[in-house]
């Protein structure tokens, strides 16, 4: 029988002889089982988000675990690591797999870290919760983009203002103050912090931990603690929050009101990400994410006239 429709998330740092090859093995295989999602195969290993029937996604994982086949001509997907959740179904229009250069693009070039060489020591959601409760000394460095940390973040975390996740060298001089003490990243899920806490310790710091399947595991584990607000996701399901009543900490950009609402810039070479509550877009349809944008516009529209 049937089961209901079921989303993962997924990634491994695994070395990929032929992203193509998996490109191609991926797509025909999620054809076949109606899975619908995003995908992403690079030489350095796999990262996707996709979402079908517990049938069919039990099926996919079944032929990504096994220890023969397709796709262990070019890769070694075993022990990949899932995370599931109930779905409606309807979080993706199609399927989309990609060969990329990176899983989670960091843009270091020559200086790459690998994860399986280099990376932070993993804890687990108990293990966090623990240090937290018992006051150990840590910081907790949110290593997500900006949009992210405004609506959800660990009480106290540290976000080294991340635009996007390949600004992490540039954000340094925001960490330097924190390099000789104990430091745990912390993302979404993971990945990111796969290659993040890698980087710092290739660059001085000496104690640095990342928290094992992220922050959803840890609002799975201890629902309503600790993470403030909602977990941003990157599908249709938009924000994530397991905690029956929670505080909305995001706040809008216009108004200054509560809100998890986000709206983009209405400069199109802009199209930042931000904050508008529902009030703000009904009086202001096109809002901007500041006065350098509004400008340009206001400009244009002045010069058409």
């Amino acid at each position: 029988m049937e089961t209901g429709a079921t989303l993962i998330i997924f990634y491994k740092y695994t070395p990929v002889a032929d992203p193509a090859a998996v490109v191609v093995w991926q797509k025909e295989l999620c054809t076949e089982l109606g899975i619908k999602g995003r995908i992403l195969v690079a030489s350095e290993g796999i990262n996707g988000t996709c979402e079908g029937s517990g049938d069919a996604i039990l099926k996919y994982e079944q032929e990504m675990l096994k220890q023969d086949g397709a796709q262990c001509v070019a890769a070694d997907f075993r022990n990949i690591w899932f995370k599931h959740s109930e779905s409606t179904g309807q979080s993706f229009h199609g399927l989309k797999v990609r060969e990329r250069a990176e899983i989670v693009t960091l843009g270091l070039g020559e200086n790459d870290i690998d994860p399986n060489e280099m990376t932070g020591t993993h804890i687990d959601p108990a293990t966090l919760k623990s240090w937290i409760e018992s006051g150990e000394d840590f910081e907790i460095v949110d290593m997500r983009n900006d949009y992210e940390f405004k609506v959800g973040h660990f009480k106290n975390s540290i976000h080294p203002n991340l635009e996007n996740f390949r600004d992490l060298p540039q954000a340094l001089p925001h960490l330097e103050s924190i390099k000789h003490k104990k430091v745990l990243t912390v993302c979404t899920y993971g990945v990111r912090c796969e290659k993040a806490s890698g980087y710092l310790k290739s660059q001085g710091f000496e104690n640095v931990y990342q928290l094992e399947g992220g922050i959803g595991t840890y609002m799975k584990t201890f629902p309503g603690e600790d993470f403030l607000g909602s977990l941003y996701v990157f599908d249709e399901r938009i924000l994530e929050q397991d905690a029956v009543q929670y505080e909305v900490v995001g706040v809008c950009e216009v108004c200054t009101s509560k809100t998890e609402n986000f709206t983009n810039c209405a400069y199109g070479e802009c199209h930042k990400k931000m904050l508008a509550c529902n009030a703000c877009l009904e009086k202001t349809p096109r809002i901007f994410c500041s006065d350098v944008c509004e400008e340009i516009i206001t400009a244009g529209c002045s010069k058409s006239l």
